[in-house]
Parts: structure tokens; C-alpha cells; sequence
């Protein structure tokens, strides 16, 4: 009975070893598949492709999980789908090119200069404006001219 209990014991531990393997193989797929785009034209990330006979996501997963049962680092995985498909492949720059980095970050920047630069001209705009509604000319000059054709005027009753 002792070597039946044992044989149970080791197989069990066998198969939660396999299960558990098997489930950090799945985790670390879907985590590197949301590093990388489906090439089917959709734009999606390669975990969330669920294209209807997407002709691309079940080739690049496929690919994907060959290079985690290889035992491949995550770098040389993602650097082999970008050499393979391009840089366009990765949903995130590659941060030590200096060149992509500054391509993904520009677009914020100009967006936060382009959103100071609306907020100091409004300012400038609203500072300008009198306050009160008080005229900018001095209407003296004007008076007597206004007097005159005042005078000119009949009344039509």
C-alpha cells in the first residue's frame, strides 16, 4: 500500500508540475503577444486578434509559442518577429534606438506644446479686451462733430 500511495503521490505531482508548466508557457505568451501586432491588417495586438479566419494570428502564435518551447528570452523573441516582420511588428518602441523612441514620444509632445501654446494666446486674447466695455479712443474729438449732425437732424413729426 505504501508503494501504491506513492506511485498516486508522484504521479500527481507530475501532472500539477506539467499543469503549471504549461500555464506559465500560456502566460508568457499572452503577455509577449501583447508586445506584438497581428500582421492581417487589423491593428490589434497578437493576443486580442480575433479576426474571423484572421489570416495571420494562428501562423504568428504558433510561431511564438515554437520560440517559448525553445527556451528563447523574451528580447531575442521579440527581435526575431521585428526582423522577420519589420519594426511595425512591435506595439512598443524599442527604447534603445533612440530614432523610434523619439518617433512614438514627438507626437506628445507637440500635443502638450500645442495645448500651452492655445492657453497663452487665449490669455493674451482675454487680458486685451477692456474690461467693463469702456471704448479704447477717447471720444472727445469726436463730440462736436456728433453735436452738429445732431442739430442737423429735424425731427419728421
Amino acid at each position: 500500500m505504501n508503494r501504491r500511495s506513492s506511485i498516486v503521490r508522484n504521479f500527481v505531482i507530475v501532472v500539477f508540475l506539467a499543469a503549471s508548466g504549461a500555464q506559465a508557457g500560456s502566460d508568457r505568451a499572452e503577455t509577449l503577444g501583447e508586445g506584438l501586432i497581428c500582421m492581417c491588417g487589423c491593428n490589434q495586438l497578437l493576443s486580442g486578434c480575433e479576426m474571423v479566419n484572421c489570416p495571420a494570428a494562428p501562423h504568428m502564435r504558433k510561431e511564438l509559442k515554437n520560440y517559448i518551447d525553445q527556451g528563447e528570452e523574451d528580447k531575442t523573441i521579440l527581435a526575431s518577429f521585428s526582423a522577420k516582420y519589420g519594426p511595425k511588428v512591435l506595439s512598443a518602441p524599442v527604447t534603445s534606438d533612440w530614432f523610434n523612441l523619439y518617433a512614438w514620444v514627438m507626437p506628445f509632445v507637440a500635443l502638450v506644446a500645442g495645448a500651452a501654446v492655445v492657453v497663452l494666446i487665449l490669455k493674451r486674447i482675454r487680458t486685451a479686451q477692456p474690461v467693463g466695455g469702456t471704448p479704447t479712443r477717447d471720444a472727445a474729438p469726436y463730440e462736436k462733430e456728433i453735436e452738429e449732425e445732431l442739430r442737423k437732424l429735424t425731427p419728421e413729426d
